[in-house]
């Protein structure tokens, strides 16, 4: 496809700055050296809301009422312009690495030519033309800031499920994976603690958790990992990925909700096996009662309508499933002893975590694999 001009920029609408879009690595964003794969220690850039209204008129020349978000690593704030559109302005932590940085935003440029459909932001250039800059924070660390579209709804952990909507989220992440089919950026194989290969790093962290039972259950997952999933996962396919694909990143259209209208947060985008980021989107979605894995069966459905999987996905499935909840138990384990004012935030899945390790536990990974795999279509509609 043909991408605008000047260069991969594309008028925008409602008082924002044109967008940048492009699948053109030549017009990607630099990727300027900064402190690389430190961003789970480095505490957020403190922006306060004057500084933000500043940067705002300073780099994007736009203003409007600025309202702060909850983030745990980023300084984030919702801006409504005077003419009622809607943006976001993020200001990175110094500890991400910029090159995690550029692909993320890279990505969102590429998603809009190959899908100008799927409902993700749009990156809003600079007054000099740029995808982002770079803005000195209280502390004097450097901090890379964009704006971002808005986009509007209810988030899905804040609404109540209608019955085909899990179907449709996994129609939307099939769609999202096989936009991102033929992207490439540099920095995709960084290392993220979030990614489910990395697991292994995972067993400093158990010491946060303060339950013994639990911490010991943990461990011998993690034995399992190592003997009998690490294995097998460079043998899947693999390219780059959402990887945070939960109910606090989805937009629905209403507070009952049976179409999710977007797709935000790519901060945890690398290249890991497509399974693994399937299983990201599927461990939010196990609940109590006698059908527990019901959702998720509708999800592997949906997406396999758009992006069929493999035998060998499917059967990992439930694996790569209870280690994203390991993931989430250990790392936010670890962060909340850090970081103990923001810890109803960053424990704020934990919960949901636990039920999930219990259910994959007491049903079986394979009785699991069985249930997704009854779900699937008979062939790909690829």
């Amino acid at each position: 496809m043909q991408t605008p001009p000047d260069p991969g920029a594309a008028t925008a609408h409602g008082g924002l700055p044109p967008f940048r879009m492009t699948t053109d690595p030549a017009l990607a964003p630099d990727a300027r050296p900064g402190d690389a794969n430190m961003v789970l220690s480095k505490e957020p850039p403190g922006i306060c809301p004057a500084g933000a209204e500043d940067i705002a008129m300073r780099v994007f020349g736009i203003s409007g009422r600025f309202r702060a978000l909850s983030s745990e690593r980023d300084s984030n704030y919702h801006v409504t312009l005077p003419c009622g559109s809607q943006a976001l302005l993020k200001i990175t932590n110094a500890g991400e690495d910029r090159g995690v940085t550029a692909m993320q935003t890279s990505a969102l440029m590429h998603l809009a030519v190959v899908d100008p459909e799927l409902p993700v932001q749009r990156i809003c250039q600079t007054l000099a033309g740029a995808p982002w800059d770079i803005i000195t924070g209280p502390s004097g660390q450097q901090h890379v800031v964009r704006l971002l579209t808005w986009l509007e709804g209810t988030m899905l952990h804040a609404a109540t499920p209608g019955p085909d909507l899990h179907r449709r989220i996994g129609v939307l992440l099939g769609r999202l994976t096989k936009g991102m089919r033929g992207f490439f950026h540099p920095a995709a194989g960084h290392v993220l603690q979030w990614d489910i290969k990395q697991a292994s790093s995972l067993r400093p962290m158990l010491d946060s958790v303060s339950d013994r039972a639990l911490h010991d259950r943990l461990t011998a997952h993690l034995d399992r990992f190592e003997a009998e999933i690490a294995p097998r996962l460079p043998h899947l396919r693999a390219w780059v990925v959402h990887n945070d694909f939960n109910p606090h990143n989805l937009v629905v259209e209403g507070a009952v909700a049976n179409i999710p209208t977007g797709i935000i947060d790519f901060g945890d985008m690398v290249h890991t096996a497509l399974a693994c980021d399937l299983a990201v989107a599927c461990s939010y979605h196990i609940t109590d009662g006698p059908a527990p894995l019901a959702r998720i069966a509708d999800m592997v459905a949906g997406y396999a309508s758009v992006l069929m999987p493999e035998e060998e996905e499917v059967a990992l499935l439930p694996d790569l499933i209870r280690l994203r909840h390991i993931t989430t138990l250990a790392v936010t384990s670890w962060r909340a002893a850090r970081y103990p004012e923001n810890a109803p935030y960053i424990l704020r899945n934990a919960a949901a975590s636990l039920r999930g390790l219990d259910v994959i536990d007491r049903i079986g990974p394979e009785a699991t694999a069985c249930v997704l795999r009854a779900a699937l279509p008979l062939k790909a509609t690829e």
